[in-house]
């Protein structure tokens, strides 16, 4: 196999950088974007544990495979109570690890390659991944081990950007997909696949949008988004009203 590119964005913007991302009482370090996104795979998965007949009364084997910092685990663990788990979390990252086990207490981690986990046949009741399917280099051996290790009828949701250009505008993704083409590899080894389309383009260019004051790059809209943010009312949130509504990120929801 040919080297993965290297994530290291945990060691340049620090190793918890993600839960400063999600710290909505903290208008310097929140970010809309991202915390619509947890917030979004966490309410799929609500709605399908709810589809699939999920009862509150079990407990149920989770993975998050390549978790990072464990922000999504942390999210599902606050907003997710009425359902049981025994969580796991794989990723190389070492340093992201660390500060998984510590915001994560009572849930298992392990330095994993997502090709290769050499976790149960079998096992998974769920299986998650957040942004992880665009940085490796052979996304089918990935869903392949999601595959080996997923019960029968589990519930899997992956989250990943939509491709708008010829190569990834983020020199750490190795291949990103349009919807349709992200469908198509889903569904070839999952069941009932659906790919939900969400966080809309406008909303990312007003987002990102700066003035220059004395020099100074300003993002004003920034601190607008957390304010609408703080009234529950992310604008990342906002479905998708007709095919015309360009999207930034997609979820793919399937079962075995």
């Amino acid at each position: 196999m040919s080297n993965e590119i290297i994530f290291n964005k945990y060691e340049t913007r620090g190793k918890d950088y993600h839960y400063k991302q999600i710290k909505l009482f903290n208008p310097f370090t929140f970010n809309a974007f991202v915390y619509a996104r947890y917030k979004k795979h966490i309410s799929l998965l609500k709605t399908a544990l709810k589809k699939s007949n999920f009862d509150t009364k079990n407990i149920y084997n989770l993975l998050d495979m390549g978790c990072g910092d464990a922000v999504l685990i942390f999210m599902l663990r606050k907003h997710l109570p009425e359902y049981k788990f025994n969580i796991y979390g794989i990723d190389l990252s070492d340093s992201a690890l660390q500060t998984a086990k510590h915001k994560n207490p009572n849930c298992s981690f392990s330095t994993a390659s997502v090709y290769k986990t050499d976790l149960n046949d079998n096992f998974f009741d769920v299986i998650l991944s957040s942004d992880v399917i665009e940085h490796v280099n052979y996304p089918d051996k990935m869903l392949t081990e999601v595959q080996r290790i997923a019960k029968q009828n589990a519930v899997i949701i992956f989250g990943t950007p939509i491709r708008y250009t010829e190569f990834p505008l983020d020199k750490m993704h190795v291949k990103e997909f349009f919807p349709e083409e992200f469908k198509y590899l889903y569904s070839e080894y999952f069941n009932k696949t659906e790919i939900i389309l969400t966080h809309k383009l406008i909303h990312l260019l007003k987002y990102r949008k700066t003035l220059k004051i004395f020099n100074q790059k300003i993002g004003f809209n920034k601190y607008l988004y957390w304010l609408i943010s703080m009234l529950n009312l992310n604008p990342f949130l906002k479905k998708p009203v007709s095919d015309n509504d360009l999207c930034t990120y997609m979820f793919a929801t399937a079962t075995k």
